[in-house]
């Protein structure tokens, strides 16, 4: 069997975490450590299995203090630690609660100002495809809608989908223009300030500016967006209320009335047409019917006069188009109701956590949510926090360290499933990701090839044939394991002929 024991001198910020000791050594007497080593593993990613009691936790803080104690003091490791139990006490950590009633989330809608990872386009589609697999999956038709909204909601905040150069805002600045009594100052054009009077805006003298009550900001005042500082990213409650203002707009604009009235036009030369012909066949002739024809000319006259109006309130010239992006009333309703159920659950905040940023460990407590709450937040922070480190750029050892706990609720087969990703292509920009759960079934085969460092601190026999097989591993193997006495590890490293499991005993819970 053999054994990874790497020496102690140190290779920029690599990180080294000592698992225990080879058994056969400290059976003949000899403490030789088994040990992963970023500077010479194949990358920084772990998997840990263990059953409740089997000192996962444990481990877990473990591998945190000594990573965090062999980084460079230079450029110290930022540990991003999931918990969904809110268990996870560790040491020095900045901890932020999460759930509806704080008024701190994250940002599902943060670009990243990356020319060729980042933007709208990939951030959009970045967006639909997690929220479509973790929620109930959206229509053929409400995608390509809420895909449109969201473009424009990008547009009206100022960034363009192809124009890199619009991508990156100064989040250290001030965005929302503020009194801080409630007022909501909205951007108003001088030509529309009686419309916005007509809708409750007022004027504030002071400021110079149109302002109205933050929690009367909703319907058709919501055409007129806040008055920023500076450009800021739009967030889930933008949205939200664009998408509102375009049913409304749906349902009762003068556009998609013309198009009724046209219909009904069409629908009563039709009927006309039909009887006509009906008296023909029968041999009748001058048919005529004053009351259908009175219908006709009064269905015409009101489409000409809904056409009218509409043409006159044209003043962007993109209305026709418009109307055709967003298809129809009831599509739209659902797209609505998508947005509705997501900005309730209340995570999805523009304003960011306050985490201190001289702590090492960054501790994300995500009891509050619920199951499809928890893998939304987890998935979308992970996206956020992958954009991070590629605009960074590349990194000879880890920056970043990922830690997600329970890591079944959130793995799945799909390929663009964000810690699929990460597992495959986040190496190269200092990330590392350590995911938790009670057996390797619970693992995608991406993640698992991928993976370094596999770590079995003792698994139910349930769950030992899915093992053999996922991780090439002998059940005899697996039986020899005592809870919080003894694991399994394997090592990938780079230049190693094969990867052996390694038979490790853990020193003594709260030593070593």
């Amino acid at each position: 069997m053999q054994f990874e024991v790497f020496p102690t001198a140190r290779r920029g910020n690599d990180v080294r975490v000592t698992w225990g000791y080879a058994a056969r050594d400290l059976k003949a007497g000899n403490r030789v450590p088994v040990a992963s080593d970023t500077a010479y593993t194949v990358n920084g990613h772990a998997l840990i299995c263990g059953m409740t009691g089997a000192g996962k936790t444990f481990t877990l803080k473990r591998m945190v203090r000594e990573m965090s104690a062999t980084s460079d003091s230079r450029n110290p490791v930022r540990f991003h630690v999931f918990d969904v139990h809110g268990d996870i006490a560790i040491e020095n950590a900045s901890s932020v609660m999460f759930s509806e009633q704080t008024d701190v989330g994250i940002n599902p809608l943060k670009l990243s100002a990356d020319p060729h990872f980042g933007g709208v386009r990939k951030r959009v589609q970045g967006f639909m495809a997690t929220m479509n697999s973790v929620m109930r999956e959206l229509g053929p038709k409400q995608q390509a809608t809420l895909r449109n909204v969201l473009y424009d909601v990008y547009e009206r905040h100022g960034f363009r989908q192809d124009d890199p150069s619009t991508w990156a805002v100064n989040e250290d600045e001030s965005h929302l223009m503020s009194d801080g009594s409630g007022k909501l100052y909205i951007d108003v054009p001088l030509a529309e300030k009686d419309s916005a009077k007509s809708l409750g805006a007022r004027w504030d003298a002071g400021a110079r500016c149109w302002y109205i009550d933050a929690r009367e900001y909703d319907g058709a005042i919501t055409r007129w967006p806040p008055k920023t500082l500076t450009r800021t990213y739009p967030s889930i409650s933008d949205v939200l209320r664009t998408a509102r203002y375009i049913m409304k707009q749906s349902f009762l604009g003068s556009g998609q009335e013309a198009i009724t009235c046209l219909a009904a036009a069409n629908k009563a030369s039709a009927a006309y047409q039909r009887k006509l012909l009906e008296a023909l066949r029968k041999g009748e002739r001058g048919f005529s019917d004053e009351k259908m024809q009175a219908d006709i000319d009064k269905a015409k006259q009101k489409a000409i006069e809904a056409y009218t109006e509409y043409v006159s309130a044209i003043s962007t010239g993109r209305e026709v188009d418009d109307l055709l992006r967003y298809d129809s009333t009831d599509v739209l309703k659902g797209v609505v109701d998508r947005l509705e159920n997501m900005n309730a659950i209340g995570v999805f905040k523009p304003k960011p956590p306050p985490f201190d940023p001289n702590a090492s460990v960054w501790r994300y407590d995500i009891r509050a949510l619920g199951l499809e709450e928890r893998k939304l937040f987890v998935l979308f922070k992970l996206q956020e926090l992958f954009a991070q480190a590629v605009e960074s750029g590349e990194q000879a050892q880890p920056t970043t360290v990922i830690v997600v706990d329970e890591a079944h609720i959130f793995f799945d087969a799909d390929p663009e499933n964000p810690l699929n990703t990460i597992a495959k292509e986040a190496r190269k920009f200092g990330v590392a990701l350590i995911c938790i759960s009670q057996s390797p079934t619970h693992f995608s085969e991406d993640f698992i090839a991928a993976v370094s460092t596999k770590v079995i601190l003792g698994i139910d026999e349930l769950y030992w044939r899915g093992a053999a097989t996922k991780l090439r591993v002998e059940e005899q193997a697996l039986a020899w394991i005592k809870l919080q006495k003894s694991m399994l590890v394997q090592i990938k490293s780079r230049g190693a002929p094969k990867n052996d499991w390694h038979w490790v005993v853990i020193p003594e819970m709260g030593h070593g």
